[in-house]
């Protein structure tokens, strides 16, 4: 029994460093070459720490087996999170197996974005070793935070001019805001800010905890504010603005989380603040930012809302005391509120034209125009993208192929909108995965999904619901991004981490 235990600390020891490794050091590495190798980088580094974890695992389950400490592999019962892991996995080795490409091309490694079965078995893998051998810890929050810190601070000595782990070399500018901190392409970044600042400020409003904690939760979303002014992601602003939406009825119902709410946004609005009087401008004729500070009427509106918004976060703490979180019916009718609002913006969208911008996009989608140039020349990927379903709809042509499958058909038609570029992703994960994976493997992931938010909202504590934010936030700028290995891991163990935390005894 002694043994037993010991083996059970072990692996789960295992498990932890492998989850602060992912989350706090992963992010962080890089090598001699910039951002010029940063995906084959991030690539080599992930498999590594993820193919060393898995083989401790499976070693220790060796051991177990060999001197027959059977009551160890008792306690590994695969549930049902962990089967629909295995069955998306399996349709995965399905659709490279009966590939029509599986000859010609390396469908192991992948043909795009190195996202090909080797990748996606190692982030299932991972994802199941965790939910069997970890356990949560309260302290996974802060990983994220902590984890957002450090990668705002190398995105912000660069924003003033620095160039810290030398990632801008020759052909890069020291300012060229479209690579950024240990991350790189300014999507991933916003891919990543989905999960940590999500993650950061759910954390600062919804946990009790000490002072330190939260400074620590309010600086990531500080820092992250700043950066976004640099990045301007409209991406990351919809998937917060959808997460939020979805939160607030949570947090305007009860004076605890409301007041820290408005600290939060007077956070941000700190940020927006420190950009406009110290407004920094990249003078390309000399190839530096210099600072332009200022301090007019702008300033001076800023810092009234800020003071405003502590002022009324001081007296909802210590003067207003209410809690409706138990009724029902205020939350079902602030839902009620946002179906009418929708109902009514859809409307003004479809009755009035607007010139430019993304409102006459939507306008002209809403009137059935679907022009290529919509949505950065998302829409020109997308209409494509359906139409390669209907080749091989069942299975796909195998992981990681839709470079294959788009280009061959639709390279003039790349051509005809600007420079040759290779299209390897349909630039939303999930009519990539249609094309890679088919209807079956793309069913059996969003199964896997929302199993994990059907148990979220039913099992949740004050834990899981932070990470569930994380979660729903990060698929929601799915529609607009794309799997890639430098961003991917965090959200299969932030997946991991959630389950997890449902069976930790807090509510």
């Amino acid at each position: 029994m002694k043994n037993n235990f010991n083996i059970k600390s072990f692996l789960n020891i295992v498990t932890q460093l492998y989850i602060i490794v992912i989350i706090l050091v992963f992010p962080l590495l890089v090598d001699s070459t910039g951002f010029f190798k940063i995906l084959e980088c991030k690539y080599r580094y992930f498999l590594n720490i993820s193919i060393t974890y898995l083989a401790i695992i499976f070693l220790t389950i060796l051991y177990c087996i060999i001197m027959k400490k059977n009551t160890i592999l008792k306690d590994i019962k695969f549930e049902r999170v962990q089967i629909f892991a295995l069955i998306f996995l399996g349709i995965n080795i399905i659709a490279c197996i009966f590939s029509p490409f599986n000859k010609d091309y390396n469908l192991i490694i992948g043909v795009g974005r190195g996202e090909g079965l080797l990748i996606i078995s190692l982030y299932v893998l991972s994802f199941i070793a965790i939910t069997l051998f970890g356990k949560f810890n309260k302290n996974h929050i802060l990983y994220f935070s902590i984890a957002s810190i450090l990668i705002n601070l190398v995105c912000i000595l660069q924003y003033i001019g620095f160039n810290p782990f030398n990632m801008y070399q020759d052909g890069i500018g020291t300012h060229n805001v479209s690579f950024m901190g240990t991350i790189g392409n300014v999507d991933f970044i916003s891919a990543v800010f989905c999960i940590l600042i999500t993650i950061s400020f759910t954390a600062f409003i919804l946990l009790d905890e000490n002072i330190k904690f939260k400074i620590v939760h309010a600086l990531s979303v500080f820092m992250g504010a700043v950066i976004f002014q640099a990045i301007n992601i409209r991406i990351t602003v919809v998937a917060f603005g959808v997460m939020l939406l979805f939160a607030f009825p949570y947090i305007v119902t009860n004076s605890k989380r409301l007041y820290r709410f408005l600290i939060l946004i007077a956070t941000i609005l700190l940020s927006y603040l420190l950009n406009v009087i110290i407004n920094p401008q990249y003078h390309y004729d000399v190839a530096k930012i210099r600072f332009h500070f200022q301090f007019n009427y702008i300033t001076m509106i800023f810092i009234l809302i800020i003071i405003a918004l502590l002022i009324l976060a001081y007296i909802l703490k210590n003067k207003v005391e209410y809690n409706f979180l138990e009724n029902k019916k205020v939350i079902i009718a602030i839902y009620i509120c946002y179906i009418v609002l929708f109902a009514g913006g859809i409307g003004v969208l479809y009755f009035k034209t607007f010139n430019i911008g993304t409102l006459n996009e939507i306008h002209n989608m809403l009137h059935g125009k679907f022009e290529d140039e919509y949505g950065t020349f998302r829409v020109f990927l997308w209409k494509r993208a359906i139409t390669l379903v209907k080749d091989y709809p069942l299975f796909g042509t195998g992981p990681d192929t839709f470079a294959v499958r788009f280009m061959s058909k639709y390279t003039n038609d790349v051509i005809k909108i600007g420079e040759l570029s290779i299209n390897d992703t349909a630039s939303n994960v999930y009519l990539t995965m249609l094309v890679n994976i088919g209807i079956f493997g793309l069913l059996s992931y969003l199964i896997f999904i929302t199993y994990q938010i059907k148990i979220g909202m039913k099992n949740k504590n004050k834990y899981s619901i932070i990470l569930l934010m994380g979660i729903i936030c990060y698929l929601i700028q799915d529609f607009f991004n794309l799997w890639v290995v430098i961003v991917t891991p965090i959200f299969w163990v932030l997946l991991a981490l959630h389950y997890i935390s449902l069976k930790c005894n807090v509510k």
